[in-house]
């Protein structure tokens, strides 16, 4: 009797040192992987399509079923809508927002909410929180933002947030440098990416997280504000899955 011996070799991203932010192809929807050796934290976590689950199973070795931190910008369901998913299948450490959710089993791991001057911190890396400082009194503008740092590197990650909050964040000098990368605010409304913003900040380039929708997004006139300055455009839509590796 012969034996036959089937090897199933899977590719992992073996902890190398290298940090890795991933903008997931989530959809209509936002979903960012940080990742560093064995440290993940997820800001936003997609819809609840299992497309952010499928993400953290391209980059995450099959044996890591833990994620450290877990920000949720805003409960609107395109940001929040995949965390039950990945409730199942990892454990997680920390759960932050600018307030506790309203589904009660979300609410079992909520660890406290998020304010402007917080900071969430690994090693060289840090989330440093810009917004909320109070109410807006709507959920898009109560969005947590915050600036995702490594060494000299700066990703600003801006929920939904809207022109209003983008300008007092310029009016009161909490925002005033140079970022390398841009996350559009509300997948290119209309509503948020100012000209303002986009001149105080100068990003390189400015990831569009988006999918097929009714809502026009990206809009043009966000496309062009970036255009006109020479931002290099990214969309999750016609890339896939977005990497930087530093």
């Amino acid at each position: 009797m012969s034996l036959v011996v089937l090897v199933i070799i899977t590719w992992v991203t073996w902890p190398d040192g290298k940090v890795r932010v991933i903008f997931c192809n989530v959809g209509q929807g936002d979903g960012v992987i940080v990742i560093q050796n064995s440290f993940q934290m997820i800001v936003d976590a997609g819809t609840d399509n299992r497309m952010m689950a499928e993400c953290l199973g391209r980059y995450l070795p099959f044996w890591d079923k833990e994620i450290e931190v877990v920000v949720v910008s805003h409960w609107d369901k395109d940001h929040s809508g995949g965390l039950k998913g990945l409730m199942e299948n990892y454990k997680i450490d920390k759960l932050y927002s600018f307030r506790p959710p309203d589904d009660l089993g979300v609410q079992k791991i909520y660890t406290d909410n998020l304010a402007i001057n917080d900071v969430v911190k690994y090693g060289e890396i840090s989330f440093e929180v810009l917004n909320p400082d109070s109410d807006w009194g709507n959920d898009n503008d109560n969005s947590v933002v915050g600036v995702l740092n490594y060494r000299a590197y700066r990703i600003l990650l801006t929920g939904d947030v809207t022109a209003q909050v983008e300008q007092k964040l310029i009016w009161r000098k909490i925002i005033n440098n140079k970022i390398d990368i841009l996350k559009v605010s509300h997948h290119g409304s209309a509503e948020g990416t100012s000209e303002e913003l986009i001149k105080v900040i100068r990003p390189a380039e400015a990831v569009v997280s988006v999918g097929k929708n009714s809502f026009g997004h990206p809009t043009k006139v966000v496309l062009d504000r970036l255009a006109a300055v020479g931002v290099k455009i990214r969309r999750t839509d016609r890339e896939g899955d977005i990497i930087y590796i530093w």
